[in-house]
């Protein structure tokens, strides 16, 4: 049986609104396309993404839903003197913007009576085009699942040692088998597009530098993209239609994880993003890969649960090191559209995309010959693609 492509998965764990209870039901339509709308919202903030999930990591989180100092006021933001020190790095330029990471993830499977935790892994490259007339280029490659500590190992092993397949990660699957890539072409100025952001490459290396301006210039294109929510179907159970803070937020986070923009822009959005409601000034954290840095983080309600979604800074140079979202308070039953979720005690990083250092190129992909020669959005190849 094919297992679920990941934004199928996904589509229905993006977490409700910042901006409280979901918005009035809207008429239904159709399943299928219930889905593809839910899957647009979600692909872009999980663009290279193929699990759900985390590594494990120090728990900062103990019985309280929500960590760190509420930010507000007059309080000096916590990414200030961050956001300098990215402002400072050199400019460049180059054909492609190329940006790479790992997303790492922490599920329960298993049978009910003896469940146990495992720890998911997929290597991510992205190439985004300077030409909007090229594709850009996702490659993503499965790597071992393994038990997420030495207890979880026990109890797989009493369970007859089955394979770890995570979220399309090891068996056989098409989206990202363990040991192969897969590449995926999409349209150059995905995901921001499907956002509302209906501007190319050159365009968002134009953005303001100042974080009022920059605010003011991204809130310009959330009329016309509300205008097109109107004609959405209702969101899953335990989910909303995003309001003005929780859609700029996750624009923001995307600009900063795949957006080709200025080191003076990135300063801007460090700022605003610290400046949004509901943001709290969460210390040093290490990231899935054991680096320390600055957090701010959000809590949000997910089904009868909360999660914290944290953005992790290099406090040296200001490069983003990580998002990551965090297990605030415990589901007692899985999200809608989700799985392995429910029984992940609070203070798990169940998702993580950590990132490499980011930067331009004129080196393009390194596509296999299995690749078409020109490939146009919607094309992939690679030896992890199974005839259909």
């Amino acid at each position: 049986m094919r297992r679920r492509n990941v934004l199928d998965v996904l589509a229905a764990a993006r977490p409700a609104d910042l901006g409280g209870p979901a918005s009035p039901p809207i008429a239904a339509r159709p399943s299928g396309e219930r889905r593809s709308r839910w899957i647009g919202v979600v692909a872009a903030s999980l663009a290279t993404a193929v699990v759900i999930g985390g590594v494990a990591l120090p728990r900062l989180i103990g019985g309280e839903v929500s960590t760190g100092r509420l930010l507000g006021g007059s309080v000096a933001g916590p990414l200030d003197e961050v956001a300098e020190r990215a402002a400072a790095q050199p400019d460049a330029s180059g054909r492609y913007w190329h940006a790479a990471g790992s997303v790492l993830g922490e599920k329960v499977i298993g049978p009910a009576r003896h469940p146990y935790r495992i720890k998911t892994r997929v290597g991510t490259s992205r190439w985004v085009p300077r030409d909007p007339a090229r594709s850009l280029v996702l490659a993503q490659r499965g790597l071992p699942s393994v038990p997420a500590s030495p207890a979880d190992e026990e109890t797989w092993r009493r369970a007859g040692a089955p394979g770890l397949c995570g979220d399309d990660t090891d068996c056989g699957n098409d989206t990202a088998p363990l040991g192969r890539t897969r590449y995926l072409f999409m349209p150059a100025g995905w995901p921001f597009h499907e956002e509302g952001l209906t501007l190319e490459v050159d365009e968002l290396l134009e953005l303001p530098q100042e974080p009022g301006a920059l605010k003011e210039r991204l809130l310009s294109f959330l009329p016309a993209y509300s205008r097109g929510m109107a004609e959405w179907p209702a969101p899953p159970a335990g989910a909303s239609l995003p309001g003005k803070d929780s859609w700029l937020l996750g624009l923001s986070l995307d600009l900063l994880q795949y957006g080709p923009v200025r080191p003076a822009t990135r300063a801007a959005l460090y700022r605003m993003v610290a400046d949004l409601p509901g943001t709290r000034a969460l210390g040093r954290v290490r990231d899935g890969e054991g680096r320390w840095g600055l957090a701010v983080g959000w809590t949000r309600p997910l089904a009868d649960g909360q999660v914290e979604q944290r953005l992790v800074v290099d406090e040296a140079d200001g490069d983003l090191l990580s998002v990551q979202n965090v297990v605030a308070k415990a589901w007692t039953y899985g999200p809608p559209g989700t799985t392995g979720l429910a029984g992940l005690p609070a203070g798990t990083v169940y998702q993580e995309l950590v990132h490499d250092k980011p930067g331009w190129t004129d080196v393009p992909p390194p596509l296999p010959a299995s690749c078409p020669a020109r490939p146009v959005a919607g094309d992939q190849c690679g030896d992890a693609v199974r005839p259909r």
